[in-house]
């Protein structure tokens, strides 16, 4: 899947954040997933274990990025985890940055710093 037309994008504080994109990608791919799932924690300084409750009935937890989107959350600061991103294929991931907009990078340049992948399996509430 090309997702050329979103690189460049802005980052926007209540626009085009971080799980803003997660949810394009998914949608993409043939899953919606709801608007405020994770995003109330998405792209803050939320604990990784109030992140991990927080997705409890909607993501799985999996061993390592599979596509359709795996999803990456990844820890920017000692104990919180406040950056996501989408597994994209071929060892890519798809992220804004603050610096580059919406970008694609190597997930080998983060992989210090990911907590876990998940994948989402529906809201079981």
């Amino acid at each position: 899947m090309n997702y050329n037309d979103m690189i460049g994008t802005p980052f926007q504080e209540h626009g085009n954040n971080c799980y803003d994109v997660i949810r394009e990608v998914y949608r993409r791919n043939g899953i919606n997933i709801p608007e405020t799932n994770i995003s109330v924690c998405a792209c803050k300084n939320v604990s990784d274990d109030e992140i991990l409750k927080h997705m409890a009935n909607s993501w799985e937890s999996i061993d390592k990025p599979e596509v359709p989107c795996g999803i990456l959350i990844q820890s920017v600061n000692p104990d919180f985890a406040n950056h996501i991103a989408v597994y994209i294929g071929q060892g890519k991931m798809l992220h804004v940055s603050l610096k580059k907009n919406v970008c694609i990078e190597k997930i080998e340049n983060w992989k210090h710093k990911i907590i876990g992948y998940y994948k989402y399996v529906g809201n079981t509430d």
